[in-house]
């Protein structure tokens, strides 16, 4: 895409700021930021790797539509054009980076003895700042975005970035026709919950581990809602996918928020 230089500034842009906004909430806890530049050697390739896994088990309705579905990607993993080897050829998902980045993270910190909670804490944060950045790369490719709008910040998308039914120029012509700006709806709501949750750590209220439970809850909580707006999304038959997923992690945080709770 034209905008990809743009698009890769961006997201080293929202990485550094996550990271270096954790190294500093570190120091305040009296911890070594240097175990935040450390860690990323690890979590770097498990962030992509799971980023792209995450791809090949749950491809996008466009993907699915040139055959390309999960069985294809799979048994055709190390064709270097289009299989599931092939990330520079594009497609990636978030959820899967931060599994695989939280996991390698865990790690870390378990290998060097570091509190695993208290830093756990710390990562969302800077995680949920990391977001709010990297969704703008989204907007300067035209992805990430929703059905159509009449509302007067909907955005133009480009005929390279329509799938499905929005591609006929003529039912949805692209001088005319604006869709809603997902991507921008997503980084105002982790932009306030990296703020809410910067103030609830500062403030030293919760028990420790409690933090990345209450992310997972609210911003599982704000992409399930935001997936159905969503086009071009991952489908289980008539299921979004993504939907489903973000229920279940909701369901699953707010449980065990609960029994902490309860035994508090």
């Amino acid at each position: 895409m034209s905008g990809q230089p743009t698009y890769g500034a961006i997201i080293a842009l929202a990485v550094w700021l996550g990271m270096e906004c954790a190294a500093r909430l570190a120091k305040q806890r009296s911890l070594s930021p240097e175990h935040v530049w450390r860690a990323m050697l690890w979590m770097a390739p498990c962030a992509l790797i799971g980023a792209r896994l995450w791809f090949v088990l749950l491809p996008p309705e466009s993907i699915v539509a040139t055959g390309r579905t999960t069985s294809w990607l799979i048994a055709n993993f190390f064709d270097l054009n289009q299989g599931g080897v092939a990330l520079w050829t594009g497609g990636l998902g978030v959820f899967g980076a931060v599994m695989g980045g939280g996991a390698a993270f865990w790690l870390y910190a378990r290998r060097h003895r570091q509190p695993v909670g208290v830093w756990l804490d710390i990562a969302v944060i800077g995680l949920a700042i990391g977001q709010t950045v990297g969704r703008f790369a989204n907007g300067v490719n035209g992805e990430h975005y929703g059905v159509p709008t009449t509302l007067p910040f909907g955005v133009l998308i480009g005929e390279s970035a329509r799938v499905g039914i929005y591609s006929d120029l003529v039912r949805f012509p692209l001088e005319t026709t604006f869709f809603h700006p997902v991507w921008l709806y997503e980084a105002l709501l982790t932009g306030a919950l990296a703020f809410g949750l910067w103030q609830v750590w500062r403030r030293g209220t919760l028990k420790t581990g409690s933090l990345v439970l209450w992310y997972v809850l609210l911003y599982c909580g704000v992409r399930c809602l935001l997936e159905g707006l969503k086009v071009n999304v991952p489908r289980w038959d008539q299921l979004n996918a993504m939907q489903v997923i973000c229920g279940l992690c909701v369901v699953a945080a707010a449980g065990v928020l609960i029994r902490r709770r309860e035994r508090q």
